[in-house]
């Protein structure tokens, strides 16, 4: 708990893990995340089904997720995070250290664990 007292540890936010499309190889990975989630004080951490209207999946690559900042009262304060795939516990670490973080926006999230929006996400040029 001494992490949290430092930089923006303490933000608040709200992680949504897709728990159906992947197998229970992934549960080192969801264990890591819910391991990092623990040590924030305002992070939640819910475990759901296909987010597939969310984002642009591909089940058999790894797990997905998605995070939002919130105010305490989880009212979302920023825009949605999308994950993925996420394929181990080096990537669940990595999140983990980026969440604990408090979601910089400064590359420490590596580019290769952001994931697509799902295609009526994504605007159209024309």
């Amino acid at each position: 708990m001494a992490r949290a007292a430092s930089g923006r540890h303490g933000r608040p936010f709200t992680l949504v893990v897709c728990a159906t499309c992947r197998e229970t190889a992934d549960s080192e990975v969801v264990d890591g995340l819910r391991s990092a989630v623990r040590e924030c004080p305002h992070g939640v951490m819910v475990v759901t089904g296909c987010l597939g209207r969310l984002l642009h999946c591909r089940p058999d690559r790894g797990l997905y997720a998605a995070v939002q900042p919130c105010a305490p009262d989880r009212r979302p304060t920023g825009a949605v995070v999308r994950l993925g795939p996420l394929v181990g516990e080096a990537d669940a670490e990595a999140v983990g250290a980026w969440l604990r973080a408090g979601l910089p926006d400064d590359g420490t999230l590596p580019g290769r664990l952001r994931a697509a929006p799902a295609p009526r996400h994504v605007a159209h040029l024309n």
